[in-house]
Formats: C-alpha cells, structure tokens, sequence
C-alpha cells in the first residue's frame, strides 16, 4: 500500500536520503523511526508528494506519486508536525476547505466534515476559529483535515504532539479504527506511543533504512525478547551478573528497602530456563525473593541497542527484510 523503492533526496553535496526502501501492507499502522537528522522527515515529504526524489519512486495504494499527480496525493491523508491549521477559518471552514482541495463532491461535503470532526472529537469548537484553539485542539482539528476525505493512506508526523493523556487514548482508539480503511505511517519520537499504537516499524539512520519489519522481527533483530523483574531482600547484582545467560543487571533499592533487579536475557537464552537459574542462585546466597517474573523489553531499548550496532558497525542481527527490497539489508535503527 505504501511503497518506497531507492529513493534519494540531496542537498548540494548532503545525501538527506540514500536509496531508501520499505514498504507497509494494507491496513497496517507502521511506525516510522531514526535519530535527528536521520532523514525522516525529508523522507515523509517525498512519500507524500511534497518534494520529489531526486532518484527512485514512490506509490501510495498503487499509484505512482509523480510531479504534479493530484489522483495520487487524494489517496493520501497528511498530518505534519506543526498543524497547519488556518488562524482565521472557524474549524468548520477549515476542514471543509481541505474537503474541497482533496475533491470531495460538494454534495458531500458537508457530511465528510462532520463525520471527520466527530472521529477527531472537535466537534464542540467547530464554530470557532482555528487561531484561539490550545496545541491540542490544534493538532484534533489538523487530523480531521486529513482524514475528511477517507483516504487510502494516512502519513501522521508526531501526531500526539500538544495532546493530553485523555486525548492521546482517543487517538489511539481512532488509528484502530482508522485502519480497517486506511493504511497509517506514524513518525514520532515518543517510543512507548509507536509501541501502543503500531504493529510493525521501520527505522532509518543517516538517510538509510537499518531495519524494518513487524514488532517481533524487530524484537527479535534488536534485543532478547523478554527481560526479568526480579524483588528481594540484598543487592544481587554481583551474584546475578555470574548466571549464563545474563547479559545485563541492574539494581536498585526500593522505597521499603528491598531492591529491584532487572535482567536482560543474552541472545538466544531461554527466559524461563534463566528465571528458575536466577532464583535457584539467590536462593542459595540466602537472599529472599518476593517477585520473580517475565517483562518485555520496551520497544526504546530494542531502538537504541540496534542504532548502537548501526554506529559501531558491529551489530550481528539479521535482517528483516522488507516487501520491496532487492535483498536482506545489514541492520542498524531508530527515533527523531
């Protein structure tokens, strides 16, 4: 549904973007991930037609976005970091402006803007101009615009951005809703955001793509899969640190005086086989144990091991490759 293949984008002598390419299947949320100045951003403009590659190409729900290919740039729905909502439009007008530059028949149009307003929750300022709005109402009000036209594919940039708690648990009902009929991309720097929202991810690190694939695969390439939480009564970062299989231990004391241990599983070891291991050791050193189980490394320290490997030249994970590569990529990856 979303496809990148080879694209480059330069700046003089600078190579913004290097023969980027992934792909994302319909009905899919993607995360899109790299550090600052990674390319993440000069990569959405071209995705979504703002600029054009300097080499390869892009389709979006099978058509080519090409200089000047207003059916494919209908197809897609766009959300960029800053919201560019008009100051002196009502919401109302707003929405139904972007409504009629996106081609939606004036018959319609009405209904599209108040279907789009209800879904984003704005509904109650749509009276209102866009310039009084708060940054949360703002951002609400910028997704209905790139929604009012159901597109085929929505490309969100920092789309959380300026929203509250509340709201960002709407926003996160609305991308599951929204991907029965859409295929989403959703760039942010908030990590646990992409981890509650996506299904799969692509990450990209100095103009290249360094590992794509479904949350798994990405587990998988990036850190063991799971890791230990471990209470009890003394400090066992040394007696934890000599378990095979422990590649990682670190302890700290609790309110109550006991401590916390967390214990990030070597490659390839089995956590439950390390779990009875770490609680037969602390056992036997005497120290008690009140808590003893299995948690899932978040998706932030599966980015930062991969973008680690990625600077080091050093990273020995597999790569997951992606629909519209020619071959397995080396990995590296995440976040801007």
């Amino acid at each position: 549904m979303i496809e990148a293949n080879g694209i480059v984008k330069r700046f003089g002598r600078v190579i913004a973007v290097d023969h980027v390419t992934f792909s994302v299947p319909a009905g899919a949320v993607c995360g899109f991930l790299g550090p600052n100045g990674a390319g993440k951003t000069t990569t959405i403009r071209m995705l979504v037609g703002a600029v054009a590659p300097d080499a390869g190409e892009v389709s979006m729900a099978g058509l080519r976005m090409d200089a000047g290919s207003s059916q494919a740039r209908r197809v897609v729905g766009y959300l960029p970091e800053e919201s560019p909502v008009e100051p002196d439009l009502t919401v109302n007008e707003f929405v139904g402006f972007r409504a009629e530059l996106y081609g939606v028949p004036r018959a319609l149009r009405a209904d599209a803007v108040t279907r789009a307003l209800a879904r984003c929750n704005v509904t109650d300022v749509r009276h209102r101009l866009c310039g009084q709005l708060s940054k949360g109402y703002r951002q609400r009000v910028g997704l209905a615009a790139a929604i009012v036209h159901a597109p085929r594919v929505l490309v969100l940039d920092e789309p959380t951005s300026g929203l509250d708690p509340s709201q960002v648990i709407d926003f996160r009902a609305l991308l599951q809703d929204l991907r029965a009929e859409t295929t989403i991309l959703l760039s942010s720097h908030v990590l646990a955001e992409v981890e509650a929202s996506c299904d799969r991810a692509v990450l990209i690190d100095s103009g290249r793509v360094v590992a794509a694939g479904t949350m798994a695969e990405l587990r998988t390439v990036g850190a063991a899969s799971e890791r230990l939480l471990v209470e009890c009564a003394a400090d066992a970062t040394t007696s934890l640190r000599g378990v095979r299989g422990v590649r990682a231990v670190r302890c700290s004391q609790l309110a109550d005086g006991w401590f916390a241990c967390e214990i990030d599983a070597a490659d390839g070891v089995d956590a439950t086989s390390l779990a009875e291991e770490s609680g037969r050791v602390l056992v036997s050193a005497g120290n008690a144990v009140r808590r003893l189980e299995r948690s899932a490394i978040p998706l932030e320290a599966i980015v930062r091991r991969i973008l680690a490997g990625a600077g080091t030249g050093t990273s020995t994970a597999t790569a997951v490759p992606t629909r519209a590569s020619s071959g397995p990529q080396s990995l590296p990856g995440a976040q801007s």
